[in-house]
């Protein structure tokens, strides 16, 4: 199903709280966020207190969007806690408290649950605090807790349990997950073929299985269901240049650029391919619009000042630097302040000033 179609099948259902949540859920999966964002607002305000896993979903649209804000998310979390009580709810909360004390006291009261469903999702939780340990022993609680059976229940939290488990891949490099995460996303796509979370969750294991070939054909897969979804081809660029053909790269990024034009990082992916291949004129075009196709992310305008340094443009380096880096969020300023290039753009920007003021 195409983005279109599911703001159309939104329009034609907006009274009813539990498509427009399903909606509204696939959107926010696909990164069409504002979009996502209105529509789950209006299922909220339909049902308020019946599906308070929605105000997770609509908290994510806030954390995931350049043009929003985590306090925004925070207050979506916080506003549906208050309506519902909900401790699904509080469990996803566990991902975002700063203060130790306040998510220890939520883990402790938490672990009391033994519903297998919550603790998938606490676990999931424990990851994004870091705690890989404590999220692993939650998650195997968890699944052993749904019983022997629950590859013919496939609840819908098990999406988010193998997620979990791909992203623990990387902290515990022994987990073998192409034999336990792999057969469960199968069943579960076949059982809810248009939930995309499914098939991304998949081409994220073979990604990080480093199979690229597999990895290709799960991007065939889900393209042939979600013609439009420009992550799901730079996904497969990405693969098809890992295995050394750039052109069919450069194909699908085409396709992906033309899908959402702001995608800054496909233009990214193909202005480093165009670069090796000697096509630089083309590369700093791709890289050079990322800050007008995407003026609120901040990151694209940042990365692009790192280009032009590279690239020999430090007038042009500077200007983007000036123009990005006050807008990264703390945690990304922290992600560039090691970056070599990015330490030297910094001392030309000192050294404009002096000039500037010696003048």
């Amino acid at each position: 199903m195409t983005i279109q179609e599911l703001l159309r099948k939104a329009d034609s259902n907006w009274d009813s709280a539990e498509m427009l949540i399903h909606i509204g859920t696939e959107l926010e999966s696909r990164t069409r966020l504002p979009e996502a964002r209105k529509i789950l607002e209006r299922a909220l305000g339909l049902a308020p207190k019946e599906y308070p896993e929605a105000y997770a979903i609509l908290a994510f649209t806030h954390f995931r969007d350049n043009a929003s804000t985590a306090e925004k998310g925070e207050m979506s979390l916080i506003q549906g806690l208050e309506i519902t009580d909900s401790d699904i709810l509080k469990a996803w909360y566990v991902a975002f408290i700063d203060d130790p004390p306040a998510r220890d006291y939520f883990i402790e009261y938490l672990s009391q649950h033994r519903d297998p469903r919550l603790r998938i999702i606490l676990g999931h939780a424990l990851l994004w605090q870091g705690m890989h340990d404590e999220s692993q022993l939650v998650l195997s609680e968890a699944i052993k807790g749904l019983g022997p059976e629950y590859m013919e229940i496939l609840p819908k939290e098990l999406t988010v349990y193998c997620s979990s488990l791909v992203w623990l891949k990387g902290a515990k490099p022994d987990l073998d997950i192409e034999h336990t995460v792999i057969p469960i996303l199968l069943a579960l796509q076949a059982r809810y073929p248009d939930v995309y979370m499914n098939y991304a969750t998949e081409i994220t294991a073979w990604q990080v299985m480093k199979d690229w070939n597999s990895v290709i054909k799960a991007c065939t897969k889900t393209l042939a269901l979600f013609p439009d979804e420009e992550t799901t081809m730079l996904a497969m660029a990405i693969a098809f240049d890992k295995i050394g053909k750039q052109h069919h790269a450069l194909h699908i990024l085409g396709r992906a650029i033309g899908v959402k034009p702001s995608f800054a990082r496909a233009r990214m992916v193909s202005a480093r391919i165009l670069n090796s291949l000697g096509q630089k004129e083309l590369a700093n075009e791709l890289m050079y619009e990322i800050p007008e196709v995407n003026p609120h992310y901040a990151v694209g305008i940042v990365q692009t000042a790192i280009w032009a340094y590279e690239h020999g443009d430090k007038q042009k380096a500077l200007d983007f630097y000036r123009r990005g880096y006050a807008e990264l969020k703390p945690f990304e300023k922290s992600q560039f302040e090691s970056h070599p290039v990015m330490k030297q753009i910094a001392e030309e920007q000192k050294s404009t000033i002096l000039l500037n003021v010696l003048q």
